[in-house]
């Protein structure tokens, strides 16, 4: 038989064998029947025989009847990534975990740690803005991906408000009170005011009893509401108005004292003898600041009070009429960018007078050569963020050309102006009309400069120290305990010398240096500032107010420049309505040009010491023997020249000479021993500005809209 068909015929057999277990063991008669099947079919044998040689001899070739098992595929990788919360305030912590099955490695975009991740595990995280984080787990099967998105809100504002007295005689007052967390603006009805200060008091006189709701709006727009009634007895209460003119008087002087009631039968005043008529008027002559209080009572004992200053100012020709001198920094505007169209608008009313603004003419190459740019007035109340570091200031001075302002586009590239021409732009008196006429009204200058040209905290190192000892960079990290440099303060202190700090957030410079050790104790919220300008007597003679560093209030250009001006108008209005305006000085300045076209080159001035600057490879070489870019400056006082614009070279350490000089202290550097020491700004024979002059409310409806910080045509 073939060799074929012997594996037929055994493959015949072991086929029967399944079929008949046992048959061929015993040779039963279907064993037998299944070999002669087997050999009588020959023919048949050979054709099947031949179909299954044609049908397996592919496989047979090519291993396919091999009993080896098949490679398996890999499995893919399976994945779990969660968060314990998706919606958070901004600081909090979220905590992600994750789960994997069949992987090798993980990852997590946004990186949220330094080092590889585990393929299973838990991280903390802590957010401030709004975050999708993509976790993706892989292994030798492949990978798979997962997403969390965890939105973070701004915390809720509260508000804490009251009135005192909370009952009142017709005519009388009551203090309104009020105090919140986490606003940035508070308003309260029945015509108290929009737009109010965080944390303040309002004096009210109402007719009838009145509820007053004061709200209080947080970043986001969220809002809280708090109410206060002061009630006003129907027919029981006399009313009264007192006045004095004038509200200022040398020593010596006379002010009259008039009165007018209502339903009142006499009428008597603190510190003038006698009782008194219910309408009429006296002559008064204090020997110092004095607050006269005006009681009018009825026929039934009910009673009312009114109250008027007047103002003792010595008339001594001298600068030590001021009795407290208060200063005030915001943040990164040059004086082109602010001001620069404060010489129109003063002569537009009528004030005369040189004042040198931005040159509309000029014209700068932007930051890639494609064209070049001129002044422009800004449609959009804010921007994207520029850098005023020490290289790019350098870099943008340009050997004194200050013409490469926009070539420094590329440390803070923005989407939206993508040639740096946001640089170019400036406000003028529709868009920050409180300043504009306050320093119309007052004092200025278009010579006033940073210390330094570099950003925000080397130059505030000039503000506490005269100084920044060798720094030139924000990223510099203050040692434990703080920067041993001696700060103004402490000089202050040693001196005897009365100050106070005054914060709006908590941005608190000082914190930065060891003095805060010794001195947090005569630091304070600026909710206190409100109450203390009511009393010169126990107001200290030095008062900083730092700028609102936290709540997107100090004027740097990605914040609403407006709601930041509106902020600085509150604190002003509250000094020009104080007893303590007749004998104080309040300066407001800006820390530095915040990278913002200014045409006027710095000028040259000692180096503060013989510490030279901390340069790193890299940064472009330069000294401390040069101020920084141009800043607005507002002197306001009642000694204060009326529409004086001074044009002497001075950066802001001016004000440290000022307070040396009115307090005859030594200087802390070089740098502030040669600074012009202010006083041209003032006539001390006589009181100019006696009454504060009416100003206008500072808008905050303006547009934020970055899509039109370009200039025309880009």
């Amino acid at each position: 038989m073939s060799g074929l068909g012997a594996i037929l015929k055994s493959l015949f057999i072991d086929i029967g064998k399944q079929l008949f277990p046992g048959a061929a063991a015993s040779h039963t008669p279907e064993f037998h029947l299944i070999q002669g099947t087997a050999m009588r079919f020959g023919l048949l044998r050979v054709l099947f025989a031949l179909f299954l040689s044609a049908l397996l001899l592919p496989f047979i070739a090519c291993g396919g009847l091999s009993s080896t098992a098949q490679p398996t595929q890999p499995a893919a990788p399976s994945l779990t990534f969660t968060a314990n919360a998706t919606s958070v305030a901004s600081g909090q912590s979220v905590t992600l975990t994750w789960a994997t099955t069949n992987a090798t490695s993980f990852t997590i975009t946004p990186s949220i740690s330094a080092n590889a991740l585990p393929v299973s595990g838990s991280q903390q995280v802590t957010l401030t803005a709004n975050t999708t984080y993509k976790a993706v787990a892989t292994g030798a099967g492949g990978s798979t991906q997962q997403s969390v998105t965890i939105t973070v809100t701004s915390p809720p504002p509260t508000i804490t408000f009251s009135a005192s007295p909370t009952s009142i005689a017709a005519g009388g007052s009551s203090t309104l009170s009020w105090t919140t967390t986490n606003a940035t603006s508070v308003s309260i009805n029945n015509g108290v005011g929009t737009a109010l200060a965080t944390s303040g008091t309002a004096s009210v006189s109402p007719a009838a009893t009145t509820t007053y709701t004061a709200t209080a709006t947080g970043p986001s727009g969220g809002t809280a509401t708090a109410t206060a009634s002061v009630t006003v007895p129907t027919g029981t209460g006399p009313t009264i108005t007192l006045t004095a003119s004038p509200t200022s008087i040398a020593p010596g002087g006379t002010s009259t004292l008039t009165w007018v009631t209502t339903g009142a039968v006499s009428v008597t005043i603190t510190g003038v003898s006698g009782t008194l008529s219910a309408n009429g008027s006296t002559t008064v002559t204090p020997a110092a600041s004095t607050t006269y209080t005006a009681t009018a009572v009825n026929g039934t004992g009910n009673t009312a009070t009114s109250s008027a200053t007047v103002a003792v100012v010595t008339s001594t020709g001298g600068i030590s009429q001021i009795k407290h001198i208060i200063y005030m920094v915001e943040e990164n505007r040059s004086l082109d960018s602010y001001f620069g169209m404060l010489g129109a608008y003063k002569q537009s009313e009528g004030w005369t007078g040189s004042f040198n603004g931005v040159p509309l003419s000029a014209s700068l190459p932007d930051y890639k050569n494609t064209g070049y740019v001129s002044p422009f007035h800004y449609q959009t109340v804010c921007t994207d963020n520029i850098s005023p570091a020490w290289n790019e200031s350098h870099y943008a001075m340009h050997g004194g050309k200050m013409d490469f302002f926009m070539k420094t586009e590329g440390s803070l590239p923005s989407v939206d102006d993508p040639q740096g021409t946001r640089m170019m732009g400036y406000y003028d008196q529709s868009d920050l009309p409180f300043y504009y006429e306050l320093a119309s009204q007052y004092a200025t200058s278009d010579a006033w400069f940073s210390p330094l040209l570099s950003d925000t905290l080397p130059n505030r190192m000039y503000l506490l120290t005269a100084t920044s000892f060798g720094h030139i960079r924000p990223s510099d990290v203050p040692p434990a305990g703080g920067w041993p440099q001696p700060t103004f303060f402490r000089d202050l202190a040693t001196h005897g010398v009365s100050w106070r700090y005054y914060y709006q957030d908590s941005s608190v410079y000082l914190a930065s240096f060891s003095d805060w050790n010794t001195y947090q104790g005569d630091v304070y919220n600026l909710s206190h500032y409100y109450t203390d300008i009511q009393n010169p007597s126990t107001l200290p003679e030095v008062i900083f107010i730092e700028r609102a560093g936290k709540t997107g209030l100090d004027e740097h250009p990605s914040n609403n420049v407006q709601k930041g001006a509106n902020d600085v108008s509150n604190i002003i209005n509250a000094f020009l309505q104080s007893p303590a305006y007749a004998n104080s000085v309040f300066i407001l300045t800006w820390d530095e040009g915040g990278g913002l076209y200014d045409h006027v080159p710095p000028f040259a001035e000692p180096a503060p010491d013989a510490i030279p600057p901390m340069l790193e490879p890299g940064d472009l070489t330069g000294t401390f023997a040069m101020s920084g870019f141009r800043v607005g400056v507002i002197v306001i006082s009642p000694w204060t020249q009326p529409h004086f614009v001074s044009h002497v070279n001075r950066d802001y350490t001016a004000m440290l000479k000022f307070i040396e000089t009115r307090f005859n202290l030594p200087p802390l550097t070089a740098r502030d021993a040669a600074q012009d020491d202010m006083t041209e700004f003032f006539n001390f024979s006589s009181v100019q500005i006696p009454t504060p002059p009416p100003l206008p409310a500072q808008p905050t409806n303006g547009a934020c809209n970055h899509a039109l910080e370009k200039a025309p045509g880009y």
